[in-house]
């Protein structure tokens, strides 16, 4: 049965928790913990699919017994949802986020809040869980084909080691004069019923593909390929051969020798069905990829519009009403509690609209990338004090639609780059087009790096520079990154147009 685990050290969340997931997710085993360390145990046994995680616990509290989750091999796959009354605080958040939470509910929550992100951890976590076995199952089967493909080439080192081989001869006319009785054991057929009787057309260019073979007295064959049907049975043989003339310089026919490679090529062409076969799992890997990516970012449109629409209004809604009221003839302590609830509502409006702009900016799909990337500058500007600039304004990017979202999260993610590791002053977002290409480049003035050191600032989660140049690929996309010690660096990304 799957399970729920809940970790908090307040007995009445904790039974509130319990008749929500009886309530909403009876097929659920509900799973509580008093005490982070206790949590700890309990997850690393039961491996439930998700983690209610309180923050403030005596002993350990949320953030650290997050971390430790993470850290664990065999818990580091479980979501873990945040609930605690600091929610509403967007620095605990983004500490709750960076010590591996995959969500975060403020307290009190609205029921429907807390099921809505249940749900969306667990389609995420299933998603992650079908791709997970797929890669198990593909690591699998590579290694089952490369056993497989190790065992042909020592068949194979083994056959040229030993190499079977027989040598013949023609007259000036063609006819077989002299073959080597080893032809027996290869074509099964005895030098007695050759010589004579078969001519080299007949005993060579039994198949089409080997009739541009010719003996003349003017060249040689050097490692020629050649197929034969013998009976039911395909063989392939090297072929090579060279004229022979009499003393007074007539030609007087041909000589040659043939090497059975048949079990060489059996392993070369399995060889090459089994690349082909690996390059179509890899293939499938990088769809699976880009649709899980689809997903979310559905799912983040979903939950911003949820944000946008209704608790955003709802919030708004409830900001007019206290407005409304005339505290003119209010005691000093009920004016004081209205001022208050005042502020709190403005910071609840004001964290929902930043929140719904993180998630999935509205700007994206109502004016544009060129648009999103400007708004996305002021405002790196007025958090981070960091100047920054856009050039190529009046360019309007147009990509096929399915892939606006992936440029946009792409570009977010390098000035993220900048931000994180450049200790930059200034940040200059460049757009140009040229040949039915968009370039956008993003660039600082900050510490650089060396080439040689690319892999180690790289990560191999999330949207490191390995992952967007697999996406880039996705739509026939290419980065380029040019960056030298203290002179800063500039990443530019190539991206096809619309009509291209």
């Amino acid at each position: 049965m799957k399970k729920i685990l809940a970790i908090d050290d307040n007995e009445f969340n904790l039974n509130l928790l319990y008749q929500i997931v009886k309530k909403y997710y009876p097929e659920f085993n509900f799973l509580q913990a008093s005490n982070g360390t206790l949590g700890i145990e309990i997850a690393r046994k039961e491996i439930p699919e998700i983690i209610l995680l309180d923050i403030l616990m005596p002993g350990l509290n949320g953030y650290e017994v997050c971390e430790i989750l993470k850290k664990d091999s065999n818990t580091s796959h479980i979501p873990i949802l945040m609930i605690s009354a600091l929610g509403s605080n967007s620095e605990e958040r983004t500490k709750g986020l960076n010590a591996g939470a995959d969500a975060f509910v403020s307290k009190p929550f609205a029921v429907s809040e807390l099921q809505a992100q249940i749900n969306v951890v667990l389609r995420m976590k299933n998603i992650e869980d079908i791709l997970r076995k797929r890669n198990e199952s593909l690591e699998l089967s590579i290694q089952a084909e490369t056993s497989r493909y190790l065992r042909e080439e020592e068949r194979t080192i083994q056959i040229s080691e030993h190499a079977r081989q027989f040598y013949w001869e023609t007259d000036s006319k063609g006819e077989i004069v002299y073959v080597s009785p080893v032809i027996k054991s290869i074509l099964g057929i005895k030098p007695f019923d050759i010589l004579g009787k078969i001519s080299f057309v007949q005993l060579f260019q039994t198949n089409t593909t080997n009739n541009h073979i010719k003996l003349t007295q003017n060249s040689a064959i050097k490692e020629a390929e050649i197929e034969l049907k013998v009976g039911k049975k395909k063989l392939w043989l090297t072929f090579s051969s060279f004229p022979f003339f009499e003393k007074n310089g007539k030609y007087a026919g041909t000589r040659g020798i043939c090497f059975d490679i048949t079990k060489r090529k059996i392993a070369d062409l399995a060889l090459l069905k089994n690349m082909k076969r690996i390059q179509q799992y890899q293939k499938l890997l990088k769809n699976i990829n880009i649709e899980i990516t689809k997903i979310e970012e559905r799912e983040r449109r979903r939950i911003a519009e949820y944000l946008h629409d209704s608790l955003g209004q709802t919030l708004s809604l409830a900001f007019l009403k206290l407005s409304s009221i005339d505290n003119k003839n209010f005691e000093p302590d009920v004016r004081k509690q209205i001022d208050e609830i005042y502020i709190l509502l403005t910071k609840a409006i004001n964290e929902s609209r930043v929140l719904t702009y993180d998630l999935s900016p509205p700007i994206l799909y109502e004016l544009g990338l060129t648009s999103t990337f400007k708004w996305r500058l002021e405002q790196i500007k007025t958090i981070n004090n960091i100047d920054t600039k856009l050039e190529g304004e009046e360019i309007n990017i147009t990509v096929k639609k399915e892939i606006t979202i992936f440029v946009y999260r792409i570009v977010n993610e390098l000035l993220q780059n900048v931000l994180k590791h450049a200790h930059a002053s200034e940040i200059v977002l460049e757009i140009a087009e040229k040949r039915n290409k968009y370039l956008i480049s993003v660039k600082d003035n900050g510490v650089g790096f060396k080439k040689d050191k690319l892999s180690k600032k790289d990560k191999p989660d999330g949207f490191g520079l390995v992952s967007i140049k697999e996406r880039l690929e996705s739509f026939k996309g290419h980065m380029y990154i040019k960056s030298e010690p203290g002179v800063g660096t500039c990443a530019t990304i190539e991206i096809p147009a619309k009509n291209n």
